[in-house]
């Protein structure tokens, strides 16, 4: 049975939300009103996956993100909420979210998102990642800047990468073994929460561009 910790602010939804899980017989539900309640028991017990709320006082669902992305990276997240606006929705990406659904969703709709997200995918309300990309192609100044998470030469590296090299000829162009080109790509993924060089060129539209890369380019 896999462990969920449902972390969310409003008693009456947590109960009711909680019941619910625990009623299907695949769950084992544990629960947090708050970030700092959440921490403790993420930090306790290392659950199979985190439900969070965006909204909650404290920093939100964001802050109990950022939490488990440094301490635990290994264990997923996923957001129930209300309401998600989508520089919120890129930046949850970039700090990997597994999934996000929406609490006027159908139950079983975000059972399903559940087990997708247990069983290692990505789940996410159609609608979110829609208003999410068209505002990063509305507004592509306003996302959220990667900068401060990939190094100067992460970025170059990303550039080539989004030019359709693979690492042998980034190696070359960069005067790098191709073992380290490795090392550096992983690292990129990590920090980017992405899982795959296709899932790296679409984040790389909401990231600003390296220009030094680009002239070398």
């Amino acid at each position: 049975m896999r462990n969920i910790l449902v972390v969310d602010d409003h008693p009456f939804f947590l109960h009711g939300f909680s019941q619910f899980l625990g009623g299907t017989n695949e769950f084992e539900v544990d629960t947090a009103l708050s970030v700092d309640e959440a921490i403790l028991k993420i930090d306790e017990a290392k659950p199979d996956l985190a439900m969070l709320d965006v909204t909650m006082h404290g920093g939100g669902g964001m802050k109990v993100l950022r939490h488990l992305r440094l301490r635990y990276p290994n264990v997923p997240a996923m957001f129930l909420t209300v309401h998600i606006d989508p520089e919120q929705t890129i930046e949850a990406m970039r700090l990997g979210i597994r999934g996000i659904a929406l609490k006027d969703s159908d139950p079983d709709v975000i059972i399903e998102g559940i087990n997708t997200v247990l069983a290692g995918g990505k789940w996410f309300e159609t609608g979110v990642t829609e208003r999410a990309l068209q505002y990063s192609i509305e507004r592509p100044g306003s996302a959220i800047r990667s900068d401060d998470l990939l190094s100067k030469r992460e970025h170059e590296i990303v550039d080539l990468v989004c030019l359709g090299l693979r690492n042998r000829q980034i190696a070359d162009r960069c005067n790098l073994t191709e073992g380290t080109v490795k090392i550096h790509v992983n690292s990129i993924f990590r920090k980017l929460g992405v899982t795959s060089r296709a899932e790296l060129i679409v984040n790389r539209q909401g990231m600003r561009p390296n220009k030094q890369s680009a002239k070398q380019s």
